[in-house]
This record gives C-alpha cells, structure tokens and sequence, in this order.
C-alpha cells in the first residue's frame, strides 16, 4: 500500500485523473490531497476567510471530481488550470450566494424594517421560520448543534474545542449537514 501511494504521488495528475476515471480510490486520494492546499491557498488569496475557504474548497474539489471526465487534454489549459478555474467559478458562484443573503439580511434588520411590519410581513416569517426549523428537525441533533453553533458566528475551532472533537469532524459535519439541508430543500420544493 505504501509503495503504491509513493508512486501514485510521483505521477502526473493526468496519469491520476486516468485512475481515478477508472475507480481507484487511493489515486483519488492523492488528486484530493495534490490540489486541497493548492485550492484552499487560490481562494483565500481572493480575498475569502479560511473558515469559509474549507467550505469553498470542498465543494470545488467535489465538482471537479464529477466533472472530471469533461476534462479535454486537448484544450489548451492544462489540468491543474481546468481545475483551478472551477474552483474560481465555485467561489464567485458562492460570492454572489453569500453576498446576496448578507445584502438581503441588511434588508431585513434596517432601521425601518420593524416600521413595515404588517400581519401579512409577520405571517411570512412565521411561515418561513418554521419551514427552516422543519428542515433542521430533520438533521441529527449533532448536525443541528453543529449548525446553530457555526449560525451563531462561533469558528470551527472554538466548536470543536466546545464538543471536544476534532476540527476536521466539525468541518465534514457541518460540511455534509448543509449538503443534506440543501438537498431536503430541493426535495420539498418538488412536493
């Protein structure tokens, strides 16, 4: 196992990104840890906190894992730019989401807001809290503590020095506890 692992690090990422195409899961691992750090590094030099970089960072490695096999070697760009690029798509994409919710979260606790408060105003908040409490209802209770922790503005660190767990648990939890919410609000909007 060792001596595979040295020498799938001394590959090329395209003789890896064919292994991985072909289900090797230890190939994929060291694409994983090739670009994490690189990845992490591009976003935070954007301007992005390392807390939110994580986040950043996983979600592009998991699309370029998906789009993997739409990679050209063709193309003129070379792997390690492709893979680049979509991480710098992932983080603009999660820039306008993030900017828009601050920018709707400003809207909503100006000055002025409680002044607009109408009963049609408080039924839709009432209505839209608890559709929010519905979809964290089913989360695990770990994944909720996780989540109003993290909504609180505490930092990964300080949950996982709170729970005392390691910080890449708190990391993935929360990582996958949003996936999940996402996704049971996809499913309900089908409803």
């Amino acid at each position: 196992m060792v001596k595979k692992a040295s020498k799938l690090s001394k590959m090329s990422d395209l003789e890896l990104r064919e292994l991985v195409l072909g289900g090797d899961e230890l190939a994929s691992l060291c694409l994983f840890k090739r670009y994490h750090a690189e990845i992490k590094k591009f976003i935070i030099s954007r301007g992005c906190d390392a807390d939110d970089a994580d986040d950043i960072t996983l979600i592009s490695l998991q699309k370029i894992w998906k789009s993997m096999e739409t990679y050209d070697e063709g193309n003129d760009a070379s792997f390690n730019t492709w893979a680049l690029t979509v991480a710098k798509n992932t983080y603009i994409d999660w820039s306008k989401t993030y900017n828009s919710q601050m920018l709707q979260s400003a809207d909503d606790w100006s000055p002025n807001a409680a002044d607009n408060t109408t009963p049609e105003t408080l039924i839709e908040e009432k209505e839209r809290q608890a559709y929010v409490e519905s979809l964290l209802g089913q989360l695990s209770e770990f994944e909720q503590k996780l989540l109003l922790m993290r909504g609180a503005g505490m930092k990964y660190e300080e949950i996982a020095n709170e729970l005392g767990v390691t910080l890449q648990v708190v990391k993935n939890r929360i990582h996958q506890a949003k996936i999940k919410l996402v996704n049971l609000s996809k499913d309900a909007r089908k409803d």
